[in-house]
């Protein structure tokens, strides 16, 4: 645009003002490092991790596991009031693994789904799961948390990266502690932290099952 040209009768129209970019921030995770507390680095595990792939996060299931799977489950942009159930989803995105997966990052996926979906999301982890997976979990403490979808990034063993990726809401349905023991059976919750970052931290673990509650 020439700016020289412009007449004093013609005002220049307003610009709309620049979208701010989401600001990333990062801070200690003592649930990752509980989870991961006594887990051998012989790199004989499987890992699970239901965000978009990450180089760094990468660096650190190298220390543990061979097997390194970013499920990206839900994708940034996707929304359950756009696309529906997550119940058909977990079949044709997650097909069962080679082996059981034994350390699982579900990071903020149930803060994602509605309550009805969040079953289907635990009964998939228990099948693909090895008896006493440990599995990490991100939930939004308030509402006064980042409300949107994040990308989530292991920047060490005890330290997490959160960087917001969209500007869409999550639904409103926020899961209360007096909730999460309920919701993650049959995992067994572990450990639980609260951050400063506004989340609470959680660790479940798949216990076997006793033989003597088996019937017959």
């Amino acid at each position: 645009m020439n700016w020289l040209r412009r007449t004093r009768s013609a005002p220049p129209p307003e610009t709309p003002a620049a979208e701010v970019e989401p600001e990333r921030f990062e801070g200690p995770a003592p649930g990752v490092a509980a989870l991961l507390k006594g887990v051998s680095e012989d790199r004989t595990h499987a890992v699970l991790d239901l965000g978009p792939a990450s180089d760094r996060s990468l660096r650190v299931y190298g220390r543990y596991a061979r097997w390194v799977r970013f499920a990206d489950l839900l994708g940034e942009a996707w929304h359950p009031r756009a696309h529906g159930s997550a119940g058909g989803l977990l079949k044709t995105v997650l097909p069962r693994p080679e082996r059981p997966y034994d350390l699982v990052f579900v990071w903020d996926i149930l803060d994602r789904l509605f309550p009805d979906d969040r079953p289907h999301l635990v009964e998939w982890l228990a099948g693909v799961t090895a008896p006493n997976a440990r599995h990490h979990v991100l939930v939004r403490a308030s509402y006064d948390t980042v409300m949107r979808p994040l990308r989530f990034t292991l920047l060490d063993t005890d330290r997490i990266q959160y960087e917001p990726t969209s500007t869409t809401m999550l639904p409103p349905s926020r899961l209360l502690p007096s909730d999460i023991a309920r919701v993650l059976a049959p995992l067994q919750v572990v450990h639980a932290f609260t951050l400063r970052a506004g989340f609470r931290e959680y660790v479940a673990v798949r216990r076997q099952p006793d033989p003597k509650d088996r019937k017959g």
